[in-house]
């Protein structure tokens, strides 16, 4: 007897949604691969992977037979966890939906089809410039003609096999109507996302569960990956793929819209007027955010340099054999950042209700203007691990191996959320997650140590050795000219703080075995600072052979190079480099603290 479903509930349509996860799961690097438009980035299957994974984490354990609350949960879910153009539509739609059946706890065959044909209209609104030929098509098209069969029948079977058929057919028109499409030979990755939801969902009501895809099964990718980059190859205009999440009351979509005009294309604005999501391609990410930082809370934010990301997928050059990761605690010079291709996750700045990247959207000089004025509160956090997730997606597709290095456990979170994103990722198998039980220069040396031990050739287990060594073999020492950072970041006790202000204690701060926070020393007299911290690094120095040295400064150059000359003169021939302190170190030792980092055999 053929099974009919005349009714769909929560229950039932968070079990729909699982099943779909599961296939775009399945398809993602396909959908990778076939991905030219708007970008061809290689990401809209880890993309949309990502956004469903994010409400199946949501919904998994959400046991609500009422249609209304299951699907509020989903759209939530799915604005928060939507990655890229098409995470963002998708999430615009699944809202679309659940603003279409408020007060429904169940959904005949026609309310079902008459949400699906709103929520398409407002997954299209939420594009700046909606282009035919792409997801948006293929969900209209899907939404439209569900509305007219639902009329025919009330059985849900039929309604979501025979629409499949539909948005199978207008997926594989895509190419007739861009033409970038049939220039690569391929169909759109987004739309044929979308065609994958929907195969979840039948295979669930025919067969209980998803089928494992076999060869058989179609695909629509006509030509080789090679090929198509090849082929879909231009300059990319916009470099930054620009996302945040902001939160607030009576967001307004057009206000947005219209702060937004003429600084980029690839807009997307989705979400409600509490929750928005933010999408742009841009060359002015920072002051995008703080255009649309203005208008709420942003609690979240998401960069990528698109020109690196196409750029590897036109490149035929060999796989690296193993890739740099750390953070922006690092605090590297950007010739090197470049020299050895190491990647870096930016930790976050909050500066009152307003959040930013380190390095990428806001700049020591700028944190330095919030903390001299009193009214400013200012701080950092870890970087939530789906930044290491996208990361280690893009290192792994371009090396063989990953080895991640990040500032001390004791001191964020940072390294925690490198360990959980790693454990996640489809190439955690060659991902090596170090604890430098350091921070800023010091943990830049040891990166740079680690360059050299690859350049030289050795196995990756002899690297993790060594730099273990290296570990041991290093110190930090910080400079504090003045206390209040300190206690205005709560890394110092105000009683403390005040006391130590009051006595005009200025303290060299290092780093112990473990990686927490020591007092070194602590003087009486900025002078005395200086000098202090110079003989502590000399005395490390002088422990270890073949030291070199890291100088870090915020906002006093001349200060690090009295220190790269003084160190000089007691260590001819030892390296050393200078770089200015990054916008996080900053929000805690101010203006005119510095780091000398210490490294030895």
């Amino acid at each position: 007897m053929r099974i009919r479903i005349k009714y769909i509930n929560g229950n039932r349509f968070r079990r729909f949604i699982m099943t779909s996860a599961q296939r775009i799961g399945q398809t993602k690097n396909h959908l990778n691969d076939i991905n030219v438009f708007p970008v061809a980035d290689s990401d809209t299957g880890t993309n949309l992977a990502i956004t469903m994974n994010n409400i199946v984490n949501e919904v998994q354990d959400y046991q609500k037979n009422s249609f209304e609350e299951m699907i509020q949960r989903i759209a939530k879910a799915a604005l928060m966890g939507a990655r890229g153009n098409s995470g963002a539509i998708l999430a615009q739609f699944f809202q679309g939906l659940a603003e279409a059946t408020r007060g429904m706890s169940r959904l005949t065959t026609i309310a079902f089809s008459r949400a699906a044909v709103k929520a398409a209209e407002q997954a299209t609104m939420a594009i700046a410039n909606p282009r035919e030929g792409t997801i948006i098509t293929v969900m209209k098209d899907w939404a439209h003609y569900t509305n007219k069969l639902a009329h025919k029948t009330p059985d849900f079977v039929e309604l979501f096999k025979k629409s499949l058929k539909k948005a199978k057919v207008s997926l594989l028109e895509t190419p007739n109507k861009l033409a970038i499409l049939k220039k690569a030979g391929v169909v759109d990755a987004g739309a044929e996302g979308f065609v994958n939801l929907l195969e979840g969902i039948v295979d669930f009501i025919e067969y209980g569960k998803l089928r494992t895809l076999n060869s058989n099964q179609e695909q629509y990718l006509i030509h080789s990956r090679e090929k198509i980059a090849s082929s879909s190859r231009r300059k990319v205009k916009f470099r930054y793929c620009t996302e945040c999440l902001i939160e607030g009351k009576e967001l307004d979509k057009e206000l947005i819209r219209k702060r937004l005009a003429g600084l980029g294309d690839s807009e997307v604005i989705a979400g409600s007027d509490e929750q928005i999501r933010v999408h742009i391609h841009t060359n002015q990410p920072d002051f995008v955010i703080s255009q649309v930082g203005s208008m709420g809370q942003i609690i979240e934010t998401k960069i990528d340099d698109m020109w690196e990301q196409t750029g590897s997928i036109n490149k035929k050059a060999k796989k690296r054999r193993i890739c740099l990761v750390t953070d922006t605690t690092c605090d590297l010079p950007e010739d090197l950042i470049k020299k050895y291709h190491i990647k870096l996750v930016p930790i976050a700045v909050h500066v009152d209700q307003e959040s930013f990247l380190d390095r990428i959207n806001i700049s020591t000089r700028e944190v330095i203007g919030y903390l001299e004025k009193p009214n400013h509160h200012v701080t950092t956090s870890q970087p939530p691990y789906q930044y290491f997730e996208d990361v280690y997606q893009q290192a792994g597709q371009e090396s063989e191996a990953i080895i991640s290095i990040h500032i001390s456990g004791k001191l964020s979170g940072t390294y925690q959320a490198a360990c959980v994103a790693s454990k996640k990722s489809q190439y955690k198998d060659k991902i090596q997650v170090i604890d430098a039980r350091t921070s800023t220069v010091a943990l830049g040396l040891l990166i740079l140590k680690a360059a050299d031990l690859i350049d030289e050739g050795l196995e990756m287990d002899k690297i993790i050795k060594k730099l273990e060594h290296h570990i041991e073999k290093s110190k930090l020492f910080v400079s504090i000219p003045t206390l209040k950072y300190l206690v205005r970041s709560g890394r110092l006790d105000k009683i403390k703080g005040l006391i130590g202000s009051m006595m005009h204690l200025k303290p060299v701060i290092s780093l112990n075995r473990e990686g927490a926070f020591e007092e070194a020393a602590k003087v009486i007299g900025y002078q005395r600072l200086l000098d202090k911290t110079l003989e502590l690094a000399s005395q490390f120095a002088e422990s270890v052979k073949n030291p070199c040295f890291g100088i870090a400064h915020i906002q006093d150059i001349k200060l690090a190079q009295w220190y790269q000359k003084e160190l000089k003169a007691r260590f001819p021939g030892a390296g050393t480099y200078i770089a200015e302190g990054s916008p996080a170190l900053s929000v805690h030792i101010g203006k005119g603290g510095t780091a000398i980092a210490v490294m030895g055999e």
